[in-house]
């Protein structure tokens, strides 16, 4: 099978230069542990993992256009010692989101689902600016195709778990690249 290119990529493939990227997260009952200690052995095994009780992939060109927004979301980093309360997510390392964020996060994925309902079955997103390999003179935008409905999907599974979280007794965890 050939690999995806821009005309061909859906939501589900990530073209980018050397490295795959797709970010991922899990939404769990109950807060595992000590976050730093263990966080492998959850990666690992996070498919056995009784507290994982859902999760969903999201393309990396996606989560990049949307950025902006994510920054607004009521959020800990528990990468860090006595795990920080902060805002939006830590775009290469974990993210935790508990009962504060639910809301937001509701609010942000509900707008932008609205908005993407108005796409076409296929769209395009404009993403960074990036040079020719040939010089650093020219370049052009990256542009992502994605699937509207795929999107949609992916969209209100993140609803449905930040609704879980108002709940109080549901952590969500997101993995960076």
């Amino acid at each position: 099978m050939a690999p995806p290119t821009p005309d061909t990529m859906t939501a589900t493939h990530a073209i980018q230069p050397i490295i795959i990227i797709k970010e991922s997260a899990y939404i769990v009952k109950g807060y595992i542990g000590k976050y730093t200690e263990g966080i492998n052995d959850f990666w690992m095994y996070r498919e056995r993992n009784n507290s994982v009780i859902d999760s969903i992939v999201i393309h990396d060109n996606l989560i990049q256009y949307i950025m902006d927004s994510l920054e607004w979301i009521p959020s800990k980093n528990p990468s860090l010692q006595g795990t920080p309360s902060g805002r939006g997510i830590n775009y290469h390392g974990e993210t935790l989101f508990d009962i504060h964020s639910s809301e937001t996060l509701i609010s942000i994925f509900s707008s932008w689902k609205s908005l993407i309902k108005n796409a076409p079955d296929k769209f395009e997103l404009t993403g960074e600016f990036v040079y020719s390999e040939a010089d650093n003179q020219e370049g052009d935008y990256k542009k992502s195709v994605f699937n509207r409905d795929e999107v949609i999907t992916q969209f209100e599974k993140i609803i449905l778990m930040s609704e879980a979280l108002a709940k109080g007794e549901f952590y969500l965890y997101h993995f960076g690249i």
